[in-house]
């Protein structure tokens, strides 16, 4: 009772937090040139727990660092949500098969050659031959036409009213260092660092753990107010939330996620760390059953797992009571064109019960439950390292599986791993992971690129029913319909189960006070075009 207590409490004087210095409104798209704050940041250090290996294009963290420094894409989002202009100054759609794109007209590589429409013709060709992530991403174009240097006309196989959102991950390279390049993910020389973005890469020192930017001089969009940019790689958010405290580092990062709620009340006396409360429009924590695989392909199944699952547990658990307990519509409430569907809550009679119905009983009487033809049953729980709670919560769903007579096991995985495991190899059964902000905007929107097959598909949803839906969002071009397209994907969650949200929750974001000017990316949090050209000495 005196935990809970003391746990109201910070919430209450976390929502008191004057938040001066952070603004979550304007000042993300790729800036034209302007005029800088009195007083700018010479280097900026960035602590964050997301691991960097090498310098190719398929190291994940690594892509999201370059991601709003050193690479761009055609377009980026505002804070708000809605599309700015980057590489494109603007762009045009006819019908929902063709974008034609205009680009900046003195946008330049790193190493001064200036960048054409061949050159992003040539990215969306090939990186979705080299990279399975990016075919599937781009995997609607038919063709790319490119009738001048500075502009880019995208035709469809199929209309999809949805397709820009598919276009932010989008980090462009010039053609003429990768033409030659056979396989990117293998490609870890600096040249492989050359972007066209704000910064330019300096180094990456592995042993040390840091990864360094400098403002290039030669952008189309003027020199941020941020001259320098570093990221800290620590093991652990212990080591990096020290840091924080000594003023080591200005701030934390990590990749859609904030830091633990734990580590709040004793950042709350620091005068120096200030606190920014981020709108989390993923899902912090999910459970994803690969239909390919059976039992998991029986919705039965799959709704007594849900009944088995404590959900105000796991939400004190790991948000400290902070979270909130999820529908079981699965998308987080806040996200456009939300339906309130039922609570989630557990229910072991029920789990147990519908158990029973599908076959699954304990014939031999050791209280695990076997398959429905008598065979040994051990469910295996996916679970990712790269985020520090989740072989905890790995633990946790074991133990809940145990309780309705289920034996489980864990195997715990890299981040290379899983996204080999749940992007292309697909041989996982459970799987934890989260949804991202952006994952849940793109393909047709409303977290269909987790579920459709057609895309990353950690679930292998194949039923027409819902792949009816995805195609009918595709089509949709006026908002009456999509919102109503939406509430039949949540209501489609909510009765199927495909994945379980496990808890909804917002993110902590703590900074240093000397700073003024911190912006919020939709996709990328603090690490946003408004923190890097607004940032100043307060």
């Amino acid at each position: 009772m005196k935990k809970l207590a003391s746990m109201i409490l910070i919430l209450i004087i976390l929502a008191g937090v004057t938040l001066a210095g952070c603004t979550s409104t304007g000042g993300n798209a790729a800036p034209e040139p302007t005029a800088k704050p009195a007083s700018g940041v010479a280097r900026l250090v960035i602590g964050t727990t997301n691991a960097v290996t090498d310098l190719n294009v398929n190291d994940y963290y690594l892509g999201i660092f370059k991601a709003r420094t050193s690479h761009q894409g055609l377009i980026a989002l505002n804070p708000d949500g809605s599309y700015a202009p980057c590489l494109a100054e603007s762009w045009e759609s006819p019908d929902a098969s063709t974008f034609v794109f205009h680009l900046q007209r003195n946008a330049t590589w790193h190493d001064g050659l200036p960048v054409t429409a061949k050159d992003i013709k040539f990215n969306l060709e090939y990186f979705p031959q080299k990279i399975a992530e990016y075919k599937q991403h781009w995997g609607l174009i038919s063709s790319v036409e490119t009738p001048d240097d500075y502009t880019v006309i995208i035709h469809l196989k199929s209309p999809n009213s949805n397709f820009l959102v598919n276009l932010l991950v989008m980090r462009a390279v010039p053609e003429h260092i990768y033409r030659d390049i056979a396989d990117p993910a293998k490609f870890n020389d600096v040249a492989a660092m050359i972007g066209c973005g704000p910064y330019k890469f300096e180094k990456f020192d592995k042993q040390a753990g840091t990864l360094t930017f400098t403002a290039y001089d030669g952008y189309w969009g003027g020199t941020p107010s941020v001259k320098s940019v570093e990221f800290r790689i620590f093991k652990n958010q212990d080591t990096m939330i020290m840091a924080l405290k000594k003023g080591e580092i200005d701030t934390t990062y990590m990749y859609s996620n904030g830091i633990s709620y734990y580590y709040v009340p004793g950042l709350l006396d620091n005068p120096d760390v200030g606190f920014m409360m981020i709108p989390f429009t993923g899902v912090s924590g999910a459970l994803f059953f690969n239909a390919n695989k059976t039992p998991y392909d029986n919705a039965t199944f799959r709704k007594a797992v849900s009944y088995a699952l404590d959900y105000e547990e796991l939400k004190n658990l790991f948000t400290a009571g902070y979270g909130s307990t999820p529908n079981a519509g699965f998308l987080p409430n806040g996200t456009y064109n939300f339906k309130d569907t039922p609570q989630m809550a557990r229910n072991l009679n029920k789990s147990k019960e519908l158990l029973d119905t599908i076959g699954f009983k304990d014939v031999d009487g050791d209280g695990l439950r076997e398959t429905p033809d008598g065979k040994k049953f051990q469910p295996e729980i996916f679970a990712r390292t790269d985020i520090a709670d989740y072989p905890r919560l790995a633990e946790m769903i074991k133990k809940y599986l145990k309780d309705v007579g289920l034996d489980s096991k864990i195997r715990l995985a890299d981040m290379a791993t899983t996204t080999t495991t749940l992007n292309t190899a697909k041989t996982h059964e459970l799987a934890l992971s989260r949804t991202t902000p952006w994952g849940m905007m793109t393909w047709a929107g409303y977290g269909s690129c987790y579920f459709d097959p057609r895309n990353i598909g950690y679930t292998m949803t194949k039923d027409p029913k819902y792949l009816a839906l995805v195609d009918r969002m595709f089509n949709a071009t006026d908002e009456a319909t999509q919102r109503q397209i939406a509430f039949e994907m949540q209501d489609y969650y909510a009765s199927e189960m495909p994945a379980v949200a496990l808890y909804w929750s917002d993110l902590i974001q703590p900074y240093n006070k000397k700073y003024a000017g911190w912006v919020n990316d939709p996709m990328y949090g603090i690490m946003s075009y408004g923190t890097f050209y607004g940032l100043h000495e307060v």
